[in-house]
């Protein structure tokens, strides 16, 4: 039977005979409603970068009063509430209100220009829309005209432009301040909310995922209460880890995003609402990714930290650049204790036969607690990387600080995550094991996978509802038989029970010989024989040879771009080239990267992935140069099409 995707729908909840997976389900309302009514009501809840707080209590309260708010500006049940802008006690308030209410949030990522924004604003059919700033206002300003059924445009995050306001009639939405906004329900009766909350079913759509997407128009993933509350608790028991201690997070990865929700929302409310302990979410700056995420982190000390890759990178790339200041004996001992707690961390690995040195614990005090402190992660009991792929070079420099990073593996369609590494169970480069509560299977097509290969598939409690008003694209992506189908090709040891993903179905590039080659792969083992590169992608799709091109890391500038600069470790090549553009020209960075690639040659299990050319690009991909997603997956198709004359130059 076809999974209802309207609005309106209630998804079928199937119970296990035991275990998480057999637990009742509640609605996010219910499980707040314990975090307010717990001894802990009155501790810290949310923490603004500006240092402004509100303890659990406050942020229902205060929920409830922005419910009522929405109700007053027209928001039905089951209609939804868009949000556009960074995270912000307002973006949790907002999201959290909106399901009070009875609708549900769909989060916008703030790099969307007006016309991306205008699709979601319509495909959801939102009522209200909340954006931060001036920047993210008039983004909807210039479409407001186009939008009949918004009704109000709320501001959070600072003053905006109040002749946004001038001529607007009936029909289109009026421009408010938050506070103006948060004063709109007084006349909104208690009852009238209370009745909302008490019709919702844990089977209820909660929130609009619109997955990033590497191709087309997002598609809007429907996550139910019961997807969420599952979820938090399935991955809460998988990590022990979770509840040995007060829980802070840092929210700074977009919102608008599964993988960030779950975190920064959802765990912290189950975390104080099932296990009784303080539980903090602290807002890093909306210059984070910018430079001062470093700060926020030091401030907060985090018990969980999760980062997309490139973040990783990133402190990788500023904690070597440290360690090159560092001379005589100072760099003696860091050496030993790198060296040692690589060791450590080799040992510590699902199996392993080795055993950690006997001079760990001194290459933890002399070593591995400087470096954590020195991000802000002292008090990290798990960190965590998610939402694209990560070198096993980055988690082995990590391992070798002495932080164990654990890989989350899954999707938007799957309320986040499926798999992941823990501290008592991992092994680098794979993806830990599948969460308590959810199956895994792996569909094989001889025609398209190696031995003991296949497609990656996941069933339970977790899985969505489906696309929105997309009964056809559901259908595609869920069997008869409740699988999700991840378009991911993959393999489980069945020893160890961990995920390795080797491909993605759509991305392989098929020669024209007939060799299905999975690019990531070979592009991972490119950047990890080439640490001084930025990114590197394959082509070769029904072409005779493969290619590369490659980019640089270059200096950011002030608008989300670069400037012709080189950066970190791109420095080290040549001291003759300061630039890309001088680099392009120079032998050393020629003979860097023939290097790179004819090491990788002699890997390579077959001819036919052999690389035979590449070309260093004038510009990184970034998310704003439209080649990345706003969670760093590689646009395969827009950078093809972006560079297509480079491309056709190398054949």
């Amino acid at each position: 039977m076809p999974r209802d995707v309207k609005p309106t729908a209630i998804a079928d909840i199937k119970l296990a005979e035991s275990g998480v997976a057999a637990r009742e389900p509640e609605t996010i309302m219910t499980v707040f409603k314990k975090c307010a009514d717990h001894k802990l009501a009155n501790t810290k809840a949310l923490i603004g970068c500006d240092g402004k707080t509100w303890t659990w209590k406050q942020f229902y309260d205060d929920t409830r009063a922005a419910a009522k708010s929405f109700i007053a500006l027209g928001l039905g049940r089951f209609e939804s509430v868009s949000i556009l802008g960074f995270n912000a006690p307002e973006w949790h308030l907002s999201n959290m209100a909106a399901i009070a209410a009875g609708g549900f949030a769909a989060g916008i990522y703030t790099t969307n220009e007006p016309p991306a924004c205008k699709y979601i604003v319509d495909h959801c059919k939102a009522r209200v829309i909340v954006v931060e700033g001036q920047k993210q206002l008039d983004k909807i300003l210039a479409i407001r005209g186009s939008l009949p059924k918004l009704a109000a445009i709320v501001v959070y995050g600072g003053d905006f432009d109040k002749s946004a306001n001038d001529g607007v009639g009936a029909g289109q939405a009026k421009v408010y301040s938050w506070n103006d906004f948060m004063a709109l329900g007084a006349g909104v009766a208690e009852a009238d909310l209370d009745a909302r909350v008490a019709d919702q079913k844990p089977g209820h759509c909660c929130t609009l995922i619109y997955t990033s997407g590497t191709t087309g128009n997002p598609k809007a993933v429907m996550i139910s209460h019961d997807n969420v509350t599952f979820t938090t608790r399935a991955n809460i028991e998988h990590h022990p880890d979770f509840v040995s201690g007060p829980l802070r997070v840092v929210s700074y990865l977009p919102l608008s995003h599964i993988a960030a929700q779950i975190v920064d929302i959802h765990s912290p409310m189950a975390y104080l609402a099932d296990h009784g302990l303080p539980s903090e979410i602290h807002f890093a700056a909306p210059d984070a990714m910018k430079g001062s995420l470093k700060g926020t982190l030091m401030k907060a000390k985090p018990t969980v930290f999760f980062a997309v890759p490139r973040v990783w990178e990133k402190f990788a790339e500023a904690i070597q650049a440290k360690g090159r200041e560092i001379k005589g004996l100072k760099k003696k001992i860091s050496a030993w204790g790198k060296g040692t707690l690589g060791k450590a961390h080799a040992a510590a690995q699902v199996n392993s036969k080795g055993s950690a040195p006997f001079f760990t614990f001194l290459a933890r005090k002399l070593v591995s607690a400087k470096a954590k402190a020195a991000i802000g992660l002292e008090e990290a009991r798990l960190c965590l990387s998610g939402a694209a792929p990560i070198t096993k070079d980055t988690l082995d420099y990590f391992g070798s600080l002495g932080v164990h990073i654990m890989e989350v593996y899954g999707m938007s369609e799957n309320t986040g995550p499926q798999t992941c590494g823990q501290n008592a169970h991992f092994l680098a480069g794979t993806c830990g094991r599948t969460l308590p509560g959810v199956e895994i299977n792996i569909e094989h097509d001889p025609k398209r996978d190696k031995p003991n290969e296949g497609e990656v598939c996941f069933r339970g409690r977790h899985v969505m509802m489906g696309y929105m008003h997309d009964a056809e694209k559901t259908s595609g992506a869920v069997d008869e038989d409740g699988w999700l189908h991840s378009g991911d090709v993959g393999k489980v040891d069945p020893a160890t029970g961990l995920l390795s993903i080797t491909g993605r179905i759509k991305e392989l590039i098929i020669t024209a010989g007939g060799e299905n080659i999975a690019p990531v792969p070979i592009e991972d083992r490119l950047k990890s024989l080439l640490p001084c590169i930025s990114n590197v992608m394959m082509v070769g799709d029904k072409r005779k040879y493969n290619t590369l091109l490659v980019t640089l890391r270059q200096k950011p500038d002030d608008e989300n771009g670069f400037v012709d600069e080189l950066f970190g470790t791109s420095k080290d090549v040549s001291k003759a080239s300061t630039t890309v553009t001088e680099a392009k020209k120079d032998p050393k960075w020629t003979a860097y990267i023939e290097g790179g690639i004819k090491t990788y040659n002699k890997e390579a299990v077959s001819n036919a992935q052999k690389i035979q050319k590449f070309t260093i690009l004038d510009v990184d991909f970034s998310v704003d140069g439209g080649e990345l997603t706003s969670t760093q997956k590689l646009k395969r198709n827009v950078v093809v099409e972006k560079y297509s004359g480079v491309i056709e130059k190398m054949y």
